[in-house]
């Protein structure tokens, strides 16, 4: 069958319109909530500020009264949630009663994960929980390149992991299955050949291209991996490219493991937190006066004057023709 990406009706919504637009149009309350359920990772990948433990937040797992705080707050709307941060969810002892939670009060789920906690239980479990959309991170296009990046051999492993859930999935209509990954310089053929192989277990195939601003390259294993990664950062660095709109302080929110709520995915240090869910709705922190304070910053391009945005790039516009989605 014909499968369609739960979330695409949402990201057709939030990809349309210019910063004008966008900043006239305010939706009553947020389109996506990116929900942080836990930010300890079982990865150390060289690129994240949690695999190189430089984040300075404190760490934790999220309470189920926060949670159902939260799915209770925006069950009456179209508020999607995607369960991604700067963690792996799948260590959050409670995750698949999450999502059954949250799918049993209508609410559209999506899970991203590294998917090495996906055993034979775990896959059953989500999949009877009702969760829409699943994606499968990797890092580089084979063995080789994932294990540069992720410091872990587990690309065959993750392989094998991903065929038994489509298996397991059979001609379920969900979860859509999606397996993205992020490349450095591999060749155009390596690429293709991942692709090739991915497409007969999933229903989506994303390649972008890695973002290196936080990579520690003395942890690479060789030198000709540092050099070589060196070189490609420091290109990177010069063809920086601002986002067209920035979609998180217009349509997305981020909820953190203990309820902070932050105006930006990339918060790994707090710096933009608008208040925390125990003491406010979902709905009042994203109508709140510094919030919108943010959404006039941006819309008038003055990254400076926000303690994030001044670094953020679309390192992603930094793709070239080797590096496509299918």
């Amino acid at each position: 069958m014909e499968r369609i990406h739960p979330l695409r009706k949402l990201y057709s919504v939030i990809d349309n319109g210019d910063i004008n637009y966008k900043i006239a149009n305010i939706p009553e309350v947020p389109e996506i909530i990116e929900l942080e359920v836990t930010n300890y990772c079982n990865f150390k990948c060289l690129m994240c500020k949690t695999g190189l433990e430089i984040a300075k937040r404190p760490r934790g797992f999220m309470k189920i009264d926060t949670f159902t705080k939260l799915i209770d707050e925006i069950k009456d709307y179209e508020t999607a949630i995607k369960f991604v941060g700067l963690g792996e969810p799948l260590l959050h002892p409670e995750f698949p009663e999450f999502v059954k939670a949250a799918e049993g009060r209508g609410i559209l789920c999506h899970l991203t994960t590294n998917g090495s906690l996906l055993n034979e239980n775990m896959m059953n479990k989500l999949l009877e929980s009702g969760l829409d959309s699943i994606k499968f991170s990797f890092q580089g296009v084979d063995s080789e390149s994932y294990e540069e990046m992720r410091q872990k051999d587990e690309f065959d492993n993750l392989m094998s992991t991903i065929k038994r859930f489509y298996d397991l999935r059979g001609d379920r209509e969900k979860p859509f299955i999606t397996i993205g990954t992020s490349v450095t310089d591999e060749s155009a053929e390596r690429i293709e050949a991942f692709k090739k192989m991915c497409v007969n277990f999933a229903d989506r195939v994303e390649v972008g291209r890695t973002t290196l601003e936080h990579i520690d390259i003395d942890r690479l294993k060789t030198d000709e991996a540092k050099a070589r990664i060196s070189l490609i950062k420091e290109k990177q660095s010069l063809r920086k490219v601002r986002y067209k709109c920035c979609n998180q302080v217009f349509d997305v929110i981020t909820v953190r493991w203990n309820g902070d709520i932050s105006a930006c995915c990339a918060d790994a240090d707090g710096l933009m937190t608008l208040g925390n869910i125990a003491e406010h709705s979902i709905k009042e922190i994203w109508n709140c006066d510094r919030e919108n304070e943010y959404r006039k910053i941006l819309a008038a391009r003055r990254y400076e004057d926000l303690p994030l945005c001044k670094n953020c790039y679309d390192f992603m516009g930094y793709v070239d023709s080797q590096a496509q989605s299918i």
